[in-house]
């Protein structure tokens, strides 16, 4: 358990903040606040108006869950006391503002991401918790198979190509361009990572924050960082036509890209690059992988319980289901919610002789998917049903996830 003296709270000068009495009170609230989160595993904050009181929620595991509720002067201090904390506005309540502050929990640092919003109740503000060692962890942690984690590993030690990762907003894909970069040979490859924002640190990568209100874009980062010399272009977001040229590009003349969109699956990540208006052939010519993942909950060891046979007789997957697979429960370990954490469940498309004629003759998707799954490329379905039936995570869980 973390205890609020475990937790020190830094000014923008680097001092620790909260040292005078009359803000002891308020800087235990936050010390212990940030402290509960990373016991809970929690990746945001939330303080909301409710009425004459302040609620605070923490998210866990992808869901929201209730911590505490503050009286209306304490939450209102403690408001204002991060707003100083991150240099932002506290006379004129500007309806957005965005900052960050530091702390270090035993001794390991911490970037708390901070943003407000202005609404009817009163000023509600949104923490993320970036911790700088679980951004960046290793590649066989993220829950790919064995035969997907080495055909990447042997990518990233290519010269030039293109790789995509695509999901929702808040399943890791961040995550896992990071781990990539770390598998990358970093100490004799120049590396530059363009994200918005920066959520980690590595050692030998060149990491650019994009900031739109400053003029910085992806494209002019990424154009910028061409004429630094790079081997490898990590690209946070490919959101516009601008970029999604310069990226493709980028693969084609000498450089391994890789980055993300926002597409359902794999092959969706196609269909958005032509939407973004890169020609087919040239999508054909330079994409090497196309990665799509999801998180799903895993499963509590303490509570889990096994689902009888009766109730899965005429479920829709039955045939996709083998042994005895597992239901979440509830016990105080997971908090009752039946799960503790999350893992990646990946669909990985190989861009083969039998795909680059279709990508490139604008065949639809359900001619592109045949011809992946005949050279082997597993459904994103199909990978979360196996960890059904390890027993990883439940059959809810992925009906709730992947539909």
């Amino acid at each position: 358990m973390i205890q609020p003296e475990d937790v020190v709270i830094r000014k923008k000068s680097g001092e620790p903040a909260f040292s005078s009495a009359d803000d002891s009170r308020i800087g235990l609230h936050l010390r212990r606040m940030i402290g509960d989160a990373l016991d809970m595993r929690a990746t945001d904050l939330h303080l909301e108006p409710d009425g004459a009181q302040v609620r605070v929620r923490a998210r866990v595991d992808g869901f929201l869950r209730d911590v505490a509720h503050l009286d209306g002067d304490t939450g209102g201090r403690l408001v204002s006391a991060i707003k100083v904390l991150c240099d932002l506005d506290i006379a004129g309540r500007s309806p957005m503002q965005d900052g960050s502050f530091s702390a270090s929990v035993k001794g390991k640092p911490i970037e708390m991401r901070v943003s407000t919003l202005e609404e009817i109740g009163g000023e509600k503000l949104a923490l993320r918790i970036l911790e700088a060692e679980s951004a960046a962890q290793d590649m066989s942690k993220l829950g790919l198979s064995h035969r997907s984690e080495n055909e990447l590993k042997a990518f990233l030690a290519r010269s030039q190509g293109m790789l995509v990762v695509s999901g929702p907003t808040g399943n890791g894909k961040s995550t896992t361009l990071h781990s990539m970069l770390r598998a990358v040979d970093r100490r004799r490859r120049n590396v530059i990572a363009i994200e918005d924002p920066v959520e980690s640190r590595i050692e030998y990568v060149t990491h650019v924050a994009v900031n739109a209100r400053a003029g910085t874009t992806f494209a002019g980062a990424l154009r910028n960082a061409l004429r630094q010399d790079p081997n490898v272009l990590m690209i946070g977001e490919i959101r516009d036509a601008e970029t999604a040229s310069i990226a493709i590009q980028s693969g084609l003349t000498g450089h391994l890209v890789l980055s993300t969109v926002h597409a359902r699956d794999a092959l969706g990540t196609v269909t958005r690059l032509a939407d973004l208006g890169v020609e087919p052939h040239l999508i054909a010519d330079v994409l090497n992988f196309a990665l799509a993942q999801r998180l799903v909950r895993v499963l509590c060891p303490r509570c889990r319980r096994p689902v009888p046979e009766r109730e899965l007789r005429d479920h829709p997957l039955r045939s996709l289901i083998s042994g005895t697979i597992f239901d979440a429960g509830r016990c105080q370990a997971c908090g009752g919610s039946g799960y503790r954490g999350r893992v990646g469940v990946f669909e990985l498309v190989k861009m083969t002789d039998r795909l680059r004629p279709l990508i490139a003759g604008r065949a639809p998707e359900s001619e592109l998917r045949k011809a992946a799954e005949a050279d082997g490329a597993v459904p994103v379905l199909f990978a979360a049903m196996e960890r059904v039936n390890e027993g990883v995570t439940s059959l809810e869980e992925v009906e709730r996830v992947i539909g």
